[in-house]
């Protein structure tokens, strides 16, 4: 059985790691590592997370001494998990508990498969209400594809991926929130095979998220963009996509 590891960043998430770590720690999928990374938090996060490390031997927590942002931390935790498989979580967020297992089986049944997206739904927290993510589904997509619709997010960026795509390209940390995204992007460009499972990832909407805090978040997304426009013509694509 192949190794899954979950990378979970985690910045003054007290009140919401209970119910991320458990809905890992409840996946049937039995050969998990769970990778905690505390990124300088203020509130009692990391106090948690060392009680699960302390009752699971799968749990495994780093401490940052400076916070660097999501993409930076999750960073560090690749620089430590095992898996053949590396998948992420937002430590606000949560999973079935037959999610990796449904990802993990996807890929040992298609080996050209080198991304496996999840299904996401949305869970606002203010109404209670729970909405499928709007992306129409699909069998299989080349990686040219999956990248090109990855632009304007008609297909979304939680999945899980193989190793070597993380080897390659690690999470981009050029600016505190949003770059991450084009790390997505470059793993689809990169893939041979990008498919879609059953597997839930139930994301958290709130007014403390980065991307609902529109005072910094448009500033944060030219960055984003600008880092991802270098990138893309470092790898020489066309000029309808860097229009895109």
């Amino acid at each position: 059985m192949s190794r899954v590891s979950i990378l979970v960043a985690v910045y003054n998430s007290a009140g919401y790691l209970s119910r991320c770590l458990d809905s890992l720690l409840a996946q049937t999928w039995s050969d998990i590592e769970v990778v905690c990374i505390d990124d300088a938090s203020t509130d009692g996060s990391l106090g948690i997370l060392h009680d699960y490390a302390r009752r699971d031997r799968r749990v495994h927590v780093l401490s940052l001494p400076v916070n660097g942002g999501q993409a930076a931390a999750r960073n560090a935790g690749l620089k430590v998990c095992t898996g053949d498989y590396i998948a992420f979580l937002d430590s606000d967020d949560w999973m079935s508990a037959d999610c990796m297992e449904r990802a993990a089986t996807v890929f040992e049944r298609h080996p050209e498969t080198d991304c496996v997206l999840l299904s996401v739904k949305i869970y606002d927290e203010a109404s209670g209400a729970l909405e499928d993510y709007a992306m129409r589904p699909f069998d299989v997509l080349s990686g040219a594809e999956a990248f090109e619709a990855s632009l304007d997010w008609t297909l979304h960026g939680v999945y899980v991926a193989r190793r070597p795509l993380y080897d390659a390209v690690p999470f981009d940390a050029s600016c505190r929130a949003f770059s991450d995204d084009n790390t997505t992007r470059l793993h689809y460009y990169r893939s041979r095979e990008v498919r879609l499972c059953s597997g839930l990832y139930y994301y958290r909407r709130h007014a403390g998220s980065v991307s609902q805090r529109r005072d910094i978040s448009y500033f944060l997304y030219l960055q984003a963009n600008e880092s991802m426009k270098r990138q893309l013509e470092s790898l020489g694509v066309g000029e309808r996509i860097l229009r895109l």
